[in-house]
């Protein structure tokens, strides 16, 4: 059985409301309907009596509460104890655009660094690492938003100066039609952007990826915006496929901001190491 199921139960149980607890849990409201649908499955009786206007919890339901808790409690403390092994496993995530502009230049240097260090990484939206900070089922991530959430430290590492480029199949024939990249990086920074070049509003393509945006770049004529290729953390390969591309202007101090995350209180003392190395990089 999955613990997050048990998590899940003890939270209804707790809010006595599927929408709230969905909500500290970080999950849609289906999701947390599904894992007490498979928890009355698994245990062969009904948990909650489900009303038009409210929930309430059956006596089956109430006997299984402190087993929930106590079995919640043994697996935190079994994670507290593995952390202290010598060799740590240590969960790292990020957005695809943010382990472009650094992490994958970063992580190399951490393994070498860590020698006793096992590390896991996956790339994941700003709601799916939320959702996995809360659930423990990673230590660390790096975004290019900050994320919302009171139970998490969103801390700026730093800032890539933006820049347009123009791909190089739109130079030396006249009369091509170049065609507009527009990058959603976020809504604030695209906002800016759209108002310095307005035509980025009736772009060709819109994408938030910049594998895509290099992609379309590499077979089309196109203008489009990406970091300045001389930032000291950008991807050494990113920063290759920059130099094929011609840069035009700068974006008047437009930058894409990097933040590290975490949940607060952080006792794991690999992963303050970590931070702390990534943050001894930037400084």
């Amino acid at each position: 059985m999955d613990i997050r199921f048990l998590t899940t139960f003890l939270e209804v149980a707790e809010t006595r409301h599927f929408g709230r607890a969905a909500e500290n849990l970080y999950l849609t409201q289906s999701a947390v309907s599904a894992r007490i649908k498979l928890l009355e499955e698994y245990f062969n009786t009904a948990l909650f009596i489900r009303n038009r206007n409210s929930i309430q919890i059956t006596p089956a339901g109430e006997k299984l509460i402190p087993y929930a808790q106590e079995l919640s409690n043994t697996l935190s403390k079994a994670r507290k104890l593995l952390a202290q092994e010598e060799c740590q496993h240590i969960s790292c995530a990020s957005t695809q655009n943010a382990f472009l502009l650094c992490f994958s230049n970063w992580l190399p240097n951490l393994l070498t660094h860590f020698n006793s260090v096992s590390f896991q990484h996956e790339i994941a939206t700003v709601e799916q690492i939320t959702r996995q900070l809360h659930e423990h089922s990673i230590d660390v991530a790096l975004t290019t938003s900050q994320v919302k959430s009171d139970d998490i430290d969103s801390t700026l590492l730093f800032e890539v100066l933006l820049c347009m480029y123009h791909s190089n199949s739109s130079h030396g024939e006249p009369g091509i039609e170049i065609h507009d990249i527009n990058i959603e990086w976020s809504p604030s920074i695209n906002d800016k952007l759209g108002k310095l070049h307005p035509e980025l509003r009736k772009a060709k393509l819109r994408t938030s990826s910049i594998d895509v945006a290099l992609t379309m770049a590499d077979a089309e004529a196109c203008r489009l915006i990406l970091p300045i290729k001389s930032h000291a953390f950008l991807d050494t390969n990113l920063r290759r496929v920059l130099a094929s591309f011609a840069p035009s202007q700068l974006t008047q101090e437009v930058k894409i901001p990097v933040y590290l995350n975490q949940l607060k209180n952080q006792k794991n003392r690999g992963v303050e190491d970590v931070i702390a190395y990534m943050q001894l990089k930037v400084g």
